[in-house]
């Protein structure tokens, strides 16, 4: 292992509900600030509280959600998020990519600052760009990269059509900085791959990481990552932060709402969905719901 020493203001309404998945209906202000928000689904939540806001640029920022866990929020243009780790041994974890190299090299320019010289791993869950668009970055620096075997399969057949239909997005001329960047975005598969039907299994000293595959859902290649120690559960875009179910171009409807049900094996404190502020382990019951209605 190589050695080294995400929303902002409301995006169009339009992308986030087309696109991806919606905002959560609670503000930045309001889940930093309570650790009991209002019901939604008729269900109490309890939100985790959050560190104050670490700006690293004009969109791009990190929140600790519980010691040594960092949400990082990148909204290029749609805001997305990804996740750090420091591990018992030292070691980070980066599970997904902010959405270009240069925000994951801020990222951990960051990480080198906060934490000094650490062993890195990163972990993609998903062949979206959201998921592994600063991986040139990583491999560069002599990461190592763990993704499925479906990712760098899906990367290579259907990346120029996800390209594409990206910049059929970005059209209007005030997104022409976001659509510059996306059209010359590399796409680079992980260099580690693992079956997906297997999942895999990390270990740290003596904490593990779960990455787990419960079926199709967001996309037929996404994967979640478990911290069992923090009782934290990365949930990618297959767990769904906002109240819209967002971009279904990959998305297997029918089996979904059955796949994301088999996440309630873990015990889970902190649920981080791929887009949206909700960080509560209702979210799972949340996305079920939400999925079973299409």
């Amino acid at each position: 292992m190589k050695k080294i020493g995400k929303c902002l203001g409301m995006m169009s309404m339009f992308f986030v509900v087309v696109v991806l998945a919606a905002c959560n209906t609670l503000s930045i202000e309001e889940v930093a600030s309570v650790t009991v928000a209002p019901k939604v689904d008729n269900v109490s939540i309890s939100t985790p509280a959050l560190s104050a806001r670490i700006d690293l640029a004009e969109d791009l920022y990190v929140r600790e959600v519980r010691a040594g866990v960092f949400v990082i929020t990148h909204a290029f243009p749609w805001p997305g998020n990804s996740m750090l780790v420091e591990m018992a041994n030292g070691s980070l974890v980066l599970v997904d990519t902010p959405y270009t190299p240069e925000a994951t090299q801020t990222v951990l320019k960051w990480a080198s600052e906060q934490f000094g010289e650490r062993d890195i791993v990163a972990i993609n869950t998903g062949y979206h760009y959201d998921n592994l668009g600063g991986n040139a970055y990583l491999l560069e620096q002599g990461i190592p990269v763990y993704g499925s075997d479906l990712t760098a399969q899906l990367l290579a057949e259907r990346g120029d059509a996800l390209r594409a239909m990206t910049l059929d997005w970005l059209q209007d001329p005030a997104d022409k900085a976001y659509y510059d960047a996306h059209a010359s975005l590399p796409y680079v598969a992980p260099d580690h791959t693992f079956a997906l039907e297997d999942g895999l299994h990390l270990t740290f000293g003596d904490e593990a990481v779960e990455v787990y595959f419960p079926g199709p859902t967001h996309a037929p290649d996404n994967v979640v990552v478990y911290f069992p120690d923090r009782k934290v559960l990365f949930g990618t875009c297959m767990i769904i932060g906002g109240d819209k179910v967002g971009n279904t171009s990959d998305a297997d409807m029918a089996a979904w709402p059955e796949s994301v049900r088999k996440l309630k094996r873990f015990d889970v404190e902190v649920v981080v969905p791929g887009h949206g502020e909700r960080l509560d382990p209702q979210l799972i019951e949340h996305t079920v719901a939400l999925t079973s209605r299409q």
